[in-house]
């Protein structure tokens, strides 16, 4: 494994690295809760058709965005299509209603692999495995050579197939017709024009009349019809192979927070009423969803802010009060206190995971030389272990 100075300066920060293979050997502790939301939920319950909504709550520096991230990357293992979000890029989406989260996040999701995806399921059903078509390109050729059959009839044994395929997918018109426009322009007449645009209509964004009529994808992304679209999603998702959806939207303390160039606070109150109904409209929808997991994690004034917090709406904190009863650390509840969780795991916890990082930096040949360290009042303990292994960083490999 190598590191490159983007991991660094993520220890540095103490933030968790983007580097898996890094995340997954620096992280101690899984077996208190990490291991039992892989094996109950990501291999079992989401990969059997359930939903479920899932709280972090803590202190800064607690190590919420690790768990979240650790999450994201066991997901990843078992075959999940996976979508990390912070509130705090209000600037490229706002998550005040539906239509705004599906584009957030299909914005994220790899579409090349959905549409290869679509197409191998297809091949399938005429005998092909991947390392024979890996649906990257045309198909229909493929199909004539190895059958010598008629063009004509290798094109109707393709569509046969893909009735096969969606029959008994019930995801409606709209989202049937893009599916069959993808297998048609990808495996039959090779216009990845025409591809473009039904991913951009995927997208949740507005098509021309004529691009409408061409590709017969007429219905358009709105609030009263989100929740279905969101839920299509995810069934074509699983057509294309993948186990589900794991979306994780971090940093939602941000609500109770103002900006620093105005002074003015970032979220309306009226924006803040919106952000709470989604997620009560999520967990009040989990059971008509299927194969999806969502995380929400913030710091503790995200639940606790009387006037701008989750329990200043009724409807959603009726649904979440239940997870605070409990004093002690409960690794099946919904709502989850990692300060709890970080407390379980020993008042030597931040010691042990310095002291595990440095192991494994220099196993990978990385200098380290002690040094001055900063002002790291201001951090929690854990987060100050881990930027003062930064600190000591000289040279990467």
């Amino acid at each position: 494994m190598q590191i490159d100075e983007l991991d660094v300066e993520d220890i540095r920060s103490g933030q968790p690295p983007l580097n898996d293979e890094l995340l997954t050997r620096m992280t101690l502790g899984r077996e208190l809760w990490l291991e039992r939301v892989r094996e109950y939920y990501l291999a079992n319950y989401i990969a059997s058709g359930g939903s479920k909504v899932k709280v972090l709550v803590g202190s800064q520096g607690s190590g919420k965005t690790h768990l979240v991230r650790c999450i994201q990357q066991d997901a990843k293992t078992l075959g999940y299509e996976t979508v990390y979000l912070s509130a705090r890029d209000y600037d490229d989406y706002r998550l005040n209603n539906l239509p705004s989260l599906y584009r957030a996040i299909v914005q994220q999701i790899d579409k090349e692999k959905l549409v290869r995806g679509l197409c191998c399921s297809v091949a399938q059903q005429l005998g092909y495995e991947a390392d024979k078509y890996d649906g990257t390109d045309l198909f229909l050729h493929i199909l004539i050579e190895d059958t010598e059959l008629p063009r004509n009839e290798a094109i109707r044994q393709i569509k046969k197939a893909a009735v096969q395929v969606f029959r008994e997918v019930d995801f409606g018109p709209s989202f049937t017709a893009f599916a069959y426009r993808v297998i048609n322009n990808r495996m039959i007449d090779a216009k990845e024009k025409d591809i473009h645009l039904a991913l951009k209509w995927l997208n949740g964004n507005k098509l021309e009349r004529h691009e409408k009529q061409d590709l017969l994808l007429f219905e358009q992304l709105q609030r009263v019809n989100a929740r279905y679209w969101l839920n299509s999603l995810i069934r074509i998702l699983k057509i294309a192979g993948m186990t589900g959806l794991v979306v994780a939207i971090d940093d939602l303390e941000v609500m109770t927070e103002r900006s620093k160039e105005t002074g003015r606070f970032i979220y309306s109150p009226n924006a803040i009423k919106d952000v709470c109904e989604l997620f009560r409209q999520l967990i009040d929808d989990a059971e008509l969803l299927n194969d999806f997991l969502l995380l929400l994690a913030g710091r503790r004034e995200m639940i606790e802010d009387e006037k701008r917090g989750f329990v200043s709406y009724d409807a959603l904190w009726m649904r979440l009060q239940t997870g605070l009863v409990q004093k002690k650390f409960n690794p099946l509840a919904d709502m989850v206190d990692i300060d709890a969780h970080l407390e379980v795991n020993g008042q030597d916890f931040p010691d042990r995971v310095q002291t595990h990082l440095r192991q494994i930096l220099t196993e990978m040949g990385v200098e380290l030389q002690y040094q001055e360290f900063p002002d790291l009042s201001q951090h929690s303990n854990l987060r100050a272990r881990v930027i003062e292994v930064g600190t000591m960083i000289l040279k990467v490999g």
